[in-house]
Formats: C-alpha cells, structure tokens, sequence
C-alpha cells in the first residue's frame, strides 16, 4: 500500500487547521479567565488622552500597554501630571 502525495497534503493541511483551531479556543479561554481589570486602568485610559502632551505620560503609557501593570509611585505621578494637564 503507497501512500500518495495527495494524502499527505491532506493530512498536512489538516494539522495546521487542527492546530490553529487550539490556539483560537485557547486564547478566547484565556481571555474569558483573565480576571479583573486591572486597578490603574482608568487612570491609564484618562493618561492616554494627554500622550501628545507630555512625554512622560506617553512612556508610562507604552510600559502599562506592554507589562498590563505600574507601579502605585508611577500611578501617583501619572495623577500628579494628568491633574496639571487637565487644569489648562
């Protein structure tokens, strides 16, 4: 019995869609159990309205969207500087 070529692009084709099928259904999962929001949300939402106004809030911007986290002294400084921004 040979196994032909056709057959093995079958198969090849569907590991690949057997394959992304899994990471879909895994990352929706993932997504679905991902818990609360985080709690500086909010105030780096607000913070992204000011990032063509102030360098500092741009760089602490790209590092929440990067890590999903800051620190509660950068938390502190991004209110400081929205507070100053929102006050013009």
């Amino acid at each position: 019995m040979m196994i032909s070529w056709t057959e093995i692009a079958i198969a090849a084709i569907t590991a690949v869609i057997v394959a992304v099928v899994i990471r879909i259904f895994r990352a929706r999962a993932d997504a679905r159990n991902r818990g609360p929001a985080h709690i500086h949300e909010p105030l780096m939402k607000r913070a992204e309205a000011f990032t063509d106004q102030s360098p500092f809030l741009r760089k602490v911007c790209h590092e929440f969207k990067a890590n999903g986290h800051i620190s509660n002294r950068q938390a502190e400084a991004v209110r400081k500087a929205l507070a100053r921004l929102e006050a013009r």
